[in-house]
């Protein structure tokens, strides 16, 4: 044996004490005595033989009644084969999926020892995790069939079976995932545009930054080691924006106390990158961005860069949304320096500077309608635009809002596919303020039309379909909007995807109804597949499916969930005393996940936050948590940023999606994962 050989072998075996660790009760320790040690040696020696074909590894947990198995492509690239194999082997008998759903790999949570072993050795290749039934003959089905399906596929000569989604469609997903708030989907979107090999490293890297931003992961953004490269390639401004929010985190608090000293030596520890991103054109960046480029000016005593960023303050009448320690400290400077009050808001920019509304490109994108119809055309400028976010600074969706529906309307196949690429900026332009109904309804015929059903999508439909429903439709609206959703239901309504069902009958709950009808049939359908299969759904998406069903008035018959051997599984009353807070800007969604976990977990103390800033009572209530849960669906980077960046705890969740559902399993998610882990 070479000694590469011997190294892959000693790492293998690693790996597999690992995997077979702590938090892995199928074979503990892969101890040579144990009993059941022949069920699982299969999947191992094929591991070992590195057979051409899928790795499959078996899993039980150990701190409640939860039977996996892991199935792990043998290639970064083969993640529609594996699925594909999955369900030829597998198909709905065996694991809790519908035959016409596109299964789609998981992402792995890092805090559990057994999937971050799997992070470690197996990296970026796409990993699904199966689930069956709770009883013995289930978890037997399941085995026998993934080892057939290894069996059969490494007899075969090897070939290669690529299918992948065209890059400019994943990016079109990964954009609209983020705006959604699918934290889950979004990263596996991220990790298929990294396999797929058309996207630079520049460009990915930049992607990585967008989402690390959303979630609010300033440190980790700061300590990426791409950063370097990123800021000398010139990055888009959403880019540097995301950058300067990170370096914001570490100054909130001595600003929040007007301390602007210490903020200034923090600014000098943590934001060396900040110099590089001074000649940005702030017009339409973050409050927050802004305040780290005019302390970094003062700091730096830029003249130029000073007056440059207070007259595209004052040409936007933002002044009052910065720290007025930072602002007032920067006005003094100018004063000073130039000797003179300043120029009046209306004056024109300094020569050299970036004009206060510099166009998207020759086309002129400057407002909804011109970007959607460059967008739909195909045209460069629309995706420059989209990349830069330049209609942050426009008036909402909701000014244009026939005229955008009416076109959308009107678009052939081809124009229509590609206007989906505006979808994650108008749900994030619209945010949860006034809705643009009828643009949002445009979009989710769109999105039936062009059977867009994977889990970033389906967070999308679902905060379309939120925006449509607050702008108050029609009776006849209102009931096609639940048609639509309905029509193709049997294409992803899952046990597997339960709380994103979920999510929207909770929505039809805390909508106004104009067609009782319309509403109880669309709740009727998307239960009743939950209702058939209810033996699978976990307990949480169990109890808000009962709840779900009873304040509807959809008469289904719900059972409690049994174990293997008769006995209920451990419950989510057993958790002990523990705090969480659970933050959106969706108050009704935030009342309903917190009702709901009092009530399924007596011994745990829920908090709710909806602040758009960080404050010393929000500071507060993250260091006190234990578990965190964040909603990032148009979340506000400075209270998100400012939650991370105080939380004691590592037990810090991303909701998949925007609703009470969605909320929920990341919530009991966190607090298995903490009990677990004291």
């Amino acid at each position: 044996m070479t000694q590469p050989q011997e190294k892959r072998r000693e790492a293998l075996e690693r790996f597999l004490q690992q995997f077979f660790g702590p938090g892995n009760g199928v074979w503990p320790g892969m101890s040579p005595d144990f009993r059941y040690k022949d069920r699982t040696l299969p999947f191992v020696e094929a591991l070992r033989r590195g057979d051409d074909a899928p790795v499959v590894l078996p899993r039980t947990y150990t701190d409640r009644d939860r039977f996996v198995m892991y199935v792990i492509a043998r290639d970064v690239n083969d993640r529609a084969k594996t699925a594909d194999l999955i369900r030829a082997f597998a198909g709905p008998t065996y694991i809790a999926y519908d035959e016409q759903v596109g299964i789609q790999p998981v992402w792995l949570d890092p805090d559990d020892p057994v999937e971050q072993a799997i992070i470690d050795f197996f990296s970026q290749r796409p990993t699904f995790r199966l689930e069956t039934g709770r009883t013995l003959d289930h978890k037997r089905n399941l085995a026998n069939a993934l080892q057939l399906m290894q069996a059969t596929e490494a007899s075969r000569p090897p070939r290669l079976w690529r299918i992948a989604k065209p890059v400019g469609r994943l990016l079109a997903e990964f954009e609209a995932a983020l705006s959604a708030g699918a934290e889950g989907a979004s990263g596996v979107v991220l990790d298929h545009l990294a396999a797929t090999g058309g996207v630079t490293a520049f460009n990915l890297a930049n992607l990585k930054i967008k989402r690390l931003d959303r979630l609010g992961r300033s440190e980790e953004l700061l300590g990426s080691p791409d950063l370097p490269d990123v800021i000398r390639q010139d990055p888009p401004v959403p880019v540097k924006e995301a950058i300067l929010n990170a370096v914001y985190a570490a100054l909130e608090e001595p600003l929040a106390d007007n301390d602007l000293p210490t903020a200034r030596q923090r600014l000098e520890e943590r934001g060396r990158f900040v110099p590089d991103l001074l000649d940005v054109d702030a017009t339409s960046l973050s409050a927050q961005a802004i305040a780290v480029l005019l302390l970094a000016a003062s700091i730096l005593e830029d003249v130029s860069a000073l007056r440059r960023l207070i007259e595209a303050v004052k040409s936007k009448n933002r002044a009052d949304e910065l720290p007025p320690v930072v602002w007032e400290d920067a006005v003094r400077q100018l004063r000073e320096a130039d000797g003179d009050p300043l120029p009046p808001a209306e004056s024109a920019p300094s020569p050299g500077a970036p004009p206060s509304d510099s166009p998207a490109g020759p086309s002129s994108v400057d407002s909804w309608p011109s970007l959607l119809e460059a967008v739909a055309e195909g045209r460069n400028a629309g995706d420059l635009a989209l990349r830069n976010r330049v209609w942050v600074s426009w008036p909402s969706p909701a000014a244009d809002d026939a005229v955008l529906a009416a076109y959308l309307d009107s678009l052939e196949n081809q124009a229509a596919d590609a206007a989906w690429g505006a979808a994650g900026a108008f749900i994030d332009a619209v945010g949860y303020a006034k809705p643009a109904g009828l643009t949002a309804h445009a979009f989710i015929r769109n999105a039936v039309t062009f059977d867009r059903f994977g889990p970033g999508d389906l967070a999308v439909l679902q905060a379309l379909t939120e925006i449509a429903l607050r702008a108050a439709p029609s009776a006849r609206a209102y009931a096609d909007i639940l048609d639509e959703i309905g029509a193709e239901r049997s294409r992803w309504v899952s046990p597997e995807r339960a709380p994103i069902a979920l999510d929207f009958v909770d929505l039809l709950f805390l909508a106004a109804c104009p067609d009782l009808n319309a509403r109880s049939n669309l709740a009727y359908n998307l239960l009743e597949p939950l209702w058939r299969h209810q033996g699978r759904l976990t307990e949480e998406d169990l109890a808000f499916a009962k709840r779900l069903s009873s304040e509807l008035g959809v008469d289904f018959t719900w059972q409690p969930p049994v174990g293997v051997s008769g006995e209920q599984e451990t419950t989510l009353a057993d958790l002990p005393s523990m705090n969480v807070l659970l933050y959106s800007l969706d108050q009704a969604v935030l009342g309903r996940c917190a009702e709901e976990i009092e009530r399924l977990a007596p011994a745990v103390k829920t908090v709710t936050a909806h602040d758009h800033v960080g404050s010393s009572q929000l500071r507060q209530k993250a260091r006190a948590a234990d578990v965190i849960v964040l909603a990032t669906r148009c979340a506000k980077h400075a209270a998100t940023g400012f939650i991370t960046q105080n939380a004691q705890t590592k037990y810090v969740r991303y909701a998949d999606g925007s609703g009470s559902a969605s909320m929920l399993r990341a919530t009991v998610a966190g607090l298995r994962g903490a009990a677990a882990g004291h």
